[in-house]
């Protein structure tokens, strides 16, 4: 994969851009919560197979009403604040589309084991198709992923 296309997908999840099925967070005032799991990014890899340095920590948090959201801490930016997880198999799933810049929208997907063990994932792509679903959610399917990772549980969530 070309650095350009990177830069690309860095540019259009930084500004103001409009979202769909999530939120921005600054650093450090994310919604309030009791955290149930902690998520690092591991093996990122583009689509042609190589190795990419895509620093994430994911953490999925609990509301006071007892309603489960995925904020994405990223270097650098605005956390994303995802709260509309669907269930999927065995998997809770949190999407948000990013719009806006020169690339189009670019979907964000994360699924993690709905059991609370073990590895989760995430993938970004600019190629998905989505199905008709409520304003404030996202049901989409990627057809090409641009670069995906594995989500390693940290030992102690907070």
């Amino acid at each position: 994969m070309r650095v350009p296309f990177l830069f690309a997908l860095a540019a259009v999840a930084c500004g103001s851009p409009a979202l769909r099925g999530g939120e921005t967070a600054p650093p450090g005032r994310e919604p309030p919560g009791r955290r149930v799991a902690s998520y690092r990014t591991a093996a990122c890899i583009d689509r042609d197979g190589g190795k990419l340095d895509h620093p994430v920590r994911a953490y999925l948090v609990e509301d006071s009403s007892r309603k489960r959201m995925l904020v994405v801490a990223r270097p650098s930016y605005d956390s994303l604040v995802i709260r509309a997880p669907a269930a999927e198999g065995a998997e809770s799933v949190f999407q948000v589309i990013v719009e806006g810049g020169d690339g189009g929208p670019v979907l964000h997907d994360f699924r993690l084991p709905a059991s609370g063990r073990g590895d989760g994932r995430m993938a970004v792509s600019t190629e998905f198709s989505e199905a008709p679903t409520e304003p404030t959610k996202v049901s989409a399917k990627v057809t090409r992923v641009a670069f995906a990772c594995r989500l390693t549980p940290e030992e102690a969530a907070q």
